[in-house]
């Protein structure tokens, strides 16, 4: 008997704690269960490890595969071992559909996982009236499982799409910061970055409510460093540095359209506080190619007041590192060559890459 509630309250809970992840998950636009959480992280470490941490690596590519087959295989298969639990805690739950003989245990595993699956009774029927309500219950829960986890899938997939677009619509100004400098620089002043900054502010806004609604995000990986949310982020944050603090005030784009998109990635840095900056701070931008290329004297690149601005911005430029090296890139990987191909004519590339 004790045996028997045993079986029947361990069932309950763990039933619990799948519907609870599943409906925090599925339901709750700022976050993610804890079982859907650690499955993503540990998704991501174990595939990290076996690419070596090198963020070009094409395995990398499937862990946002491997972390949706996995958390929806996880609810599953906890909802099969909860309802088996409780149905195994009555004898008489399920009965042979032809001699109404009792079932033994795996026949009564066999019955809850064809229930789940909403395929129908089968060849097994519920003992009593408690059993046929709750068999119904188990039928609806499996229904709503399915069916909200294809619901849940539809928008990951557009939202990761628009993390690719995102970040090739930052690479086509440049692969790095100050190629994003050199290349929006007009002769005269960077005006032509009107209207680019606020599709980008409003881009990355939208990336980091996608980003809040599903963490999932963050764990699909890229390879080629032209479509890696991270690496993009980091460059173009690198270059609003240089714009606000170093290109001179009378030619540098308009102030509020930089400080806002600016904003939109301290939004997105306020959505991975949990990572710990990292211990050194990257290295300064290269100012002299910017000062070659372009014929402008940057502003306080050198001595005291530089030294000042940078350690101000310490805490900000070493959050962006550890992210970008969590992600399994190092500084010198923001380049990219996704626009440089034999189907357009480019100047000094190779200048623009050492």
């Amino acid at each position: 008997m004790i045996e028997h509630i045993f079986l029947f309250v361990l069932g309950i809970l763990i039933v619990g704690v799948a519907v609870s992840d599943f409906a925090v998950t599925a339901f709750v636009p700022t976050g993610e269960g804890p079982i859907t959480a650690v499955i993503g992280r540990s998704c991501f470490k174990t595939l990290m490890f076996l690419s070596g941490n090198e963020g070009n690596h094409r395995i990398l590519n499937y862990i946002g595969l491997f972390c949706i087959v996995l958390t929806i295989s996880t609810w599953t298969i906890l909802l099969w071992i909860g309802f088996s639990c409780i149905y195994i805690s009555d004898p008489n739950s399920v009965l042979v559909g032809s001699s109404k003989a009792p079932t033994d245990t795996f026949e009564k595993i066999y019955h809850v996982g064809y229930t789940l699956s909403t395929l129908g009774i089968g060849d097994y029927v519920p003992g009593n009236n408690f059993w046929r309500v709750f068999t119904s219950f188990v039928s609806f829960v499996g229904l709503v499982t399915v069916t909200m986890s294809i619901t849940y899938l539809v928008p990951v997939i557009s939202n990761a799409i628009q993390k690719r677009s995102l970040s090739l619509q930052i690479s086509s100004l440049g692969e790095t910061p100050e190629q994003i400098i050199i290349n929006s620089y007009n002769g005269k002043d960077f005006s032509n970055l009107s209207n680019i900054l606020s599709d980008l502010s409003a881009g990355i806004f939208l990336y980091t409510q996608n980003h809040v609604a599903y963490p999932i995000l963050h764990h699909m990986h890229s390879n080629n460093p032209s479509e890696n949310i991270v690496l993009k982020l980091v460059s173009l944050d690198e270059a609003l540095t240089i714009f606000l603090y170093h290109i001179p005030e009378r030619i540098r784009p308009n102030l509020l359209e930089v400080q806002s998109v600016r904003r939109a990635v301290t939004a997105y840095l306020k959505t991975i506080t949990y990572m710990d900056p990292a211990d050194e701070s990257p290295p300064l931008p290269r100012f002299k190619m910017i000062e070659e290329f372009t014929g402008l004297q940057l502003d306080r690149t050198h001595g005291p007041a530089c030294d000042e601005l940078y350690e101000v911005l310490a805490k900000r430029r070493r959050l962006l590192y550890a992210d970008l090296r969590i992600d399994g890139w190092q500084w010198a990987d923001m380049h990219g060559e996704k626009y440089i191909t034999d189907l357009d004519v480019h100047y000094n590339n190779e200048l623009l890459k050492t």
